[in-house]
């Protein structure tokens, strides 16, 4: 069995490492090659030598195929040949940059064939309308998606991830108006990444309730709360600083409580303490609660400077029974976080550790008030460490 895996910084130039894959490839017989692995940066001129690398791997044996390419100048991509996407071995594909899927001139439509594709990952790759849909909906035992800043030429109508075999699931966008439908159907999911900068106008899920850990960085309420819906066996969830800015704002009673979550992990571009609370109110299981302020935006305003701290008017459920651990990630002081930590730790019955990670130019003898505070836990210990200087 041929495996090749090449990489140019073993050659003294570019030029020299591509005529050396020129050579193997050419003279190449036999064991069929069922690895290939390339990662160079490109000039212009390079393009149709890296495709014809691509072409000459390609086969019916051919099991893992990952191209790892960057351009020196902006222009001309290294397209993909359609044979790829019928490679009936292939079981790994990873794709990222430089690259385009697009139907060649010679072959407008292709039989895609890929019932062995169990991970697939594109990264920064461009594809012509279309285009992605149809090699998904070949993809029939696919169990790890990562489809990452991809990018349809002009306008793609909706993009359908259904499969009943998928475990794994990132999907990470920056082109989200060029979209306008995603649709999310996927029973055996395990672990869900999604993060939309630019808004869908819509987005459909079902069938989530099989996943254990999630990661959403979404700005629109709606969409927020749809995926929060069906994660109800969820047990380790993180909410990106997009959603910070727009659940705060639902009501309480539009959150579904999450009965399994054992981990929260909360991005907040300021300590909002009623965010806070209503989702301790929701997670009456909850052993861990980290929070990080948005390590790009230090100085923050408080986009809510009229809301007061309010006192709860019942205990959350875990804070009595299940919290133990609570994390503060490059903590920025604000109005009413002290209320916030003196009820936390008066509440708090089997708290084992509040860690804060703290500028030490701005405490202004912080650690040393918080650590006066009475607490309920005789086995709750409060530590500091400081930010690193950048």
């Amino acid at each position: 069995m041929a495996k090749y895996y090449l990489n140019p910084t073993y050659v003294s130039t570019k030029k020299r490492f591509l005529a050396t894959v020129n050579w193997i490839l050419s003279r190449h017989k036999a064991p069929p090659i069922r690895t290939f692995r390339l990662t160079c940066d490109l000039n212009h001129s390079d393009e149709y030598t890296v495709e014809w690398f691509i072409r000459k791997v390609s086969g019916p044996n051919l099991e893992e195929l990952n191209l790892h390419l960057s351009f020196c100048c902006s222009g001309p991509k290294v397209a993909i040949p359609n044979g790829v996407f019928s490679c009936t071995s292939l079981v790994t594909l990873r794709l990222k940059g430089g690259l385009i899927i697009t139907p060649s001139p010679s072959a407008p439509s292709c039989g895609y064939d890929l019932p062995s594709l169990k991970t697939l990952q594109l990264y920064n790759v461009k594809t012509s309308d279309g285009k992605l849909e149809e090699i998904l909906s070949h993809c029939t035992a696919l169990e790890t998606l990562i489809l990452d800043s991809v990018c349809p030429y002009f306008f793609e109508v909706q993009l359908s991830i259904c499969f009943p075999s998928l475990k794994s699931l990132h999907f990470k966008s920056h082109f989200g108006e060029t979209l306008r439908l995603l649709v999310i159907d996927t029973p055996s999911l395990k672990r869900l990444d999604i993060q939309v900068v630019s808004g869908f106008r819509e987005i459909r899920v079902r069938n989530l309730h099989n996943v254990e850990e999630a990661s959403i960085d979404i700005h629109k309420q709606s969409f927020v709360l749809e995926f929060l819906v069906e994660l109800c066996r969820i047990r380790i969830l993180e909410l990106g600083s997009s959603v910070f800015d727009c659940l705060p704002e639902a009501p309480q009673h539009s959150i579904p409580e999450l009965t399994c979550l054992q981990r929260l992990e909360l991005t907040v571009r300021c300590f909002d303490t009623r965010y806070i609370m209503d989702m301790l109110h929701k997670c009456p299981m909850l052993k861990l609660l980290a929070i990080g302020f948005n390590a790009l935006q230090y100085i923050i305003l408080d986009p809510h400077p009229s809301r007061k701290w309010e006192h709860p008017v019942r205990v959350p459920t875990c804070l009595a029974s299940h919290l133990q651990v609570i994390k503060i990630k490059r903590y920025v002081e604000s109005r009413d976080d002290r209320d916030f930590f003196a009820y936390v730790l008066q509440h708090g019955l089997v708290l084992e550790s509040l860690d804060i990670q703290v500028d030490r130019s701005r405490a202004k003898g912080f650690p040393e008030e918080l650590s006066l505070l009475p607490r309920s836990s005789k086995a709750c210990q409060i530590n500091f460490c400081w930010i690193p200087k950048s």
